[in-house]
């Protein structure tokens, strides 16, 4: 079987470009959050969002192209460029072949909105011809294709929180089933009035706290957060005979849906498993990267539980990092952001800590989420719906 390595990433999100200016708002403690439109009905005073930072937006494209792009087609080809210039590819130089897949949870939502308000509004004359594309959930997956001249297999997954970690097993098996010699792949969301409106009904429950809980008991509270964040994948041979750098190795995947069981049960035995494949042990795991959103969830209550049980049974070394603690719940694209945070570790060799911890939480695991050198040489990402739909994704170090 063809060893997949990462060799591009490319991430856009409340923190601006790239990963390294994540890491220096960390360092600073800087937190990328906003006060929520006033106009969008806000669920509480103290309501945070958090939307995409600046970038430079005519860096693949010009005024007059981004003028009939929408903002989920701008976030994804700009985290599309910087991860193929990042694995070393020329403007236009990726192979031919080269698959597309994206996943995400509504990036499409807000211009659905945009184009139908004026039938809604009783004004049909008022709708644009030229908006009808920016409906179709493929467009941003189609213009990143045209744009960088990509020509192999193109999809996008819209299958929930979980889209783009499915897009990465897929993309991971098109390049060791010699699909394809490359991949593009990753999750994006975006923000909008509407999306906000959307979030604020399919959340309610998790929208009264003031502040985001990690692993403890009580209600906390979710932001709202957007962005893309793409990888390049291709083998480890293709890799190596185009001199390219690799952040990580993809060593193995795990899914499921929890059925009648116990989720805790079904969670560390898919880790086990998980690990099993890619010929590691719990300890050979420096990094557990959970999808706790700081809302604690039913599902989120079981991922902890499971993570403190796992690492005592386990006697596993990991730190425990939540991502979305420093970028806030951005559902496919923060989604991405762990196999992001846990490739970055494994180079920078140190994990960043998780910050708004529970009083309440597992002494373990509050121990463990402070952040600091990494002690083994691999990243376990876990990440579980609300549905009972769990992956996980084993990364070694280059």
């Amino acid at each position: 079987m063809l060893d997949v390595v990462i060799t591009g990433m490319g991430v856009i999100g409340p923190n601006g470009v790239g990963l390294d200016s994540m890491d220096g708002a960390v360092r600073a403690h800087q937190l990328p959050f906003s006060p929520w439109p006033a106009s969008a009905a806000p669920p509480h005073p103290e309501a945070l969002i958090a939307t995409a930072g600046e970038y430079p937006r005519t860096r693949y494209f010009n005024e007059r192209q981004l003028r009939l792009m929408d903002k989920a087609m701008c976030l994804s080809a700009f985290a599309a460029g910087q991860a193929l210039e990042d694995a070393g590819f020329a403007d236009g130089q990726a192979p031919d072949d080269t698959a597309t897949l994206l996943g995400t949870m509504r990036a499409e939502q807000p211009s659905v909105f945009k184009f139908l308000q004026p039938l809604v509004q009783g004004r049909p004359d008022r709708i644009n011809p030229a908006e009808f594309p920016q409906i179709a959930r493929n467009i941003s997956c189609g213009q990143i294709a045209i744009r960088f001249g990509l020509r192999g297999p193109s999809s996008v997954l819209a299958s929930g929180s979980l889209a783009s970690l499915e897009a990465l097993s897929r993309a991971a098996d098109f390049i060791r089933m010699g699909r394809s010699k490359v991949a593009l792949v990753g999750g994006l969301d975006v923000l909008s009035k509407f999306s906000l409106y959307f979030s604020r009904r399919l959340y309610a429950d998790s929208m009264a706290a003031t502040r985001p809980s990690f692993f403890g008991t009580e209600p906390g509270y979710l932001i709202p957060s957007e962005g893309a964040c793409l990888f390049v994948l291709e083998s480890a041979q293709h890799a190596e005979a185009r001199g390219a750098r690799v952040h990580a190795r993809l060593a193995g995947h795990w899914s499921g849906r929890v059925g009648k069981g116990s989720a805790i049960s079904a969670l560390t035995a898919a880790w086990d498993r998980a690990l099993a494949q890619s010929g590691l042990q719990a300890s050979d795991v420096g990094m557990l990267v959970i999808s706790a959103a700081g809302g604690n969830r039913p599902f989120e209550q079981d991922e902890a539980a499971a993570v403190a049980a796992w690492l005592q049974e386990r006697n596993c070394p990991a730190q425990v990092h939540a991502p979305r603690s420093l970028v806030g719940e951005g559902e496919a694209w923060t989604a991405a952001l762990q196999v992001a945070t846990a490739a970055y570790a494994l180079k920078q060799q140190t994990v960043w800590p998780t910050w708004s911890v529970a009083n309440d939480a597992p002494p373990l695991l509050a121990a463990r989420s402070s952040g600091g050198p990494l002690q083994a040489p691999a990243a376990l990402v876990t990440a579980i719906g609300s549905h009972g739909v769990y992956h996980t994704t084993v990364l070694k170090q280059a």
